[in-house]
């Protein structure tokens, strides 16, 4: 179990102060003096947010910039916050500057800092969402769907992501308990804003890959129907010829053309002009 205290306007490692944060292992729950610490390593596994006389416990999962993110469970009083995190937390030099310098300010900074880390990142994705309209553009289908549907997940997981701590915000925001004064409610109603801002621009990033996937599915049926036109094409130049084949390869005695002499030249004239009318025809229904 780590402490943490405001330094010069950051947190820092360390004891003292009017007030700490506190980081733990969700293991330690049991052993540290955390009220309601079994209620919190419950709702650590199963989420929600719950409003006690001296404290206000819930679960946050922080998205991360480019992987998958940190689920934390928090105990906020007055005068201390523990945080239960299953894994990386940064808290050491966390500011602090821009939010109360109270223990939910403290958790509004975390936050916050998810907050700035997302901006950037979702700025890459929608480089590479862009990557691929350019490739699927130039007809490089290959990979496109893996890429795309990796892309879509990603997406849908940031959403719900933000979703839920755009929801967790104006539920600190309420604050039934009156646990916080009203520069923090206040505070965590404009990170509310700021969380859905994020997950309008995530959801609009879903519709542009859903764009992506709908164009990459009809270049592929495009691809099938020049196949099946071609098809048609060979089918319909060749078949007569193989009707001919079939009909002067019975060998009857008493075919005209095969005891004539000129019958081979009478074929090869009468095959010519099935291609030629197959191809032509294929012109004229615009399938050449």
């Amino acid at each position: 179990m780590e402490r943490y205290t405001l330094c010069g306007g950051r947190l820092q490692p360390g004891a003292g102060g009017a007030w700490g944060v506190w980081r733990l292992e969700p293991a330690e729950l049991g052993r540290a003096a955390v009220p309601h610490a079994q209620a919190l390593a419950r709702r650590l596994r199963g989420g929600g947010t719950a409003f006690y006389p001296d404290c206000i416990q819930g679960t946050a999962v922080l998205p991360g910039a480019d992987g998958p993110g940190v689920r934390v469970g928090f105990c906020l009083c007055t005068r201390a916050l523990w945080l239960a995190a299953e894994g990386p937390l940064p808290l050491a030099g966390l500011p602090l500057a821009a939010v109360p310098p109270t223990p939910a300010g403290a958790l509004l900074a975390l936050l916050r800092q998810a907050a700035e880390s997302a901006v950037p990142a979702l700025q890459r994705q929608e480089d590479r969402l862009a990557r691929l309209e350019d490739a699927l553009g130039r007809g490089q289908l290959r990979g496109f769907g893996a890429e795309a549907l990796a892309e879509r997940r990603a997406l849908a997981a940031l959403h719900g992501g933000w979703a839920a701590l755009a929801h967790l915000a104006l539920d600190l925001q309420a604050d039934p308990g009156r646990c916080l004064g009203r520069a923090e409610r206040a505070a965590f109603g404009r990170f509310a804003a700021r969380a859905a801002r994020l997950r309008d621009e995530i959801e609009t990033l879903r519709e542009y890959t859903m764009q992506l996937w709908q164009l990459y599915h009809a270049n592929i049926e495009l691809r099938q129907n020049r196949v099946t036109t071609w098809l048609t094409v060979v089918a319909t130049v060749f078949l007569p010829l193989d009707l001919v084949t079939g009909w002067y390869g019975m060998n009857f005695a008493d075919m005209l053309a095969p005891n004539a002499p000129w019958g081979y030249p009478a074929v090869c004239a009468l095959c010519a002009a099935l291609a030629l009318g197959g191809v032509r025809y294929c012109r004229r229904k615009g399938m050449l």
